[in-house]
């Protein structure tokens, strides 16, 4: 018989099972990426959540401020995440305050649950 060039079955198979084991092996980096990307996007929302407190905090009456704890609820790719915006305002001197806005929010990682915040310090003047 002649040879027309041809790929046997297994020549064929066993390049299916290199290209089978490459990929099996870049998959375990893009899901490493995949929960960094991730991790990266609630830390932006976080951010986020912050600087929303502190614009409430600059369009409120120096009278007015006080220490709060409010959960802010975000979507993020189809899930709710919850962050814990904690505010506590302390008396400088006569007329200025610093306002301490805190977001605190936690996630699963290799099965533990790890506690990550963000924390954006003012100082608020009477007008």
């Amino acid at each position: 018989m002649k040879n027309n060039g041809g790929m046997t079955l297994i020549e064929v198979l066993v390049s299916l099972a290199i290209v089978f084991i490459v990929f099996l092996g870049m998959s375990s980096g893009g899901l490493l990426v995949l929960d960094q990307n991730i991790k990266n996007t609630e830390r932006d929302e976080a951010v986020s959540v912050a600087e929303m407190e502190m614009q409430e905090v600059r369009n409120t009456p120096i009278a007015s401020l006080a220490s709060d704890n409010t959960l802010v609820s975000r979507r993020i790719r189809g899930r709710d995440k919850d962050f814990t915006v904690v505010r506590t305002v302390a008396p400088l001197d006569f007329g200025n305050r610093q306002v301490t806005v805190d977001v605190r929010w936690t996630r699963l990682e290799n099965g533990q649950v790890k506690t990550y915040n963000h924390q954006v310090l003012t100082i608020v003047r009477s007008r």
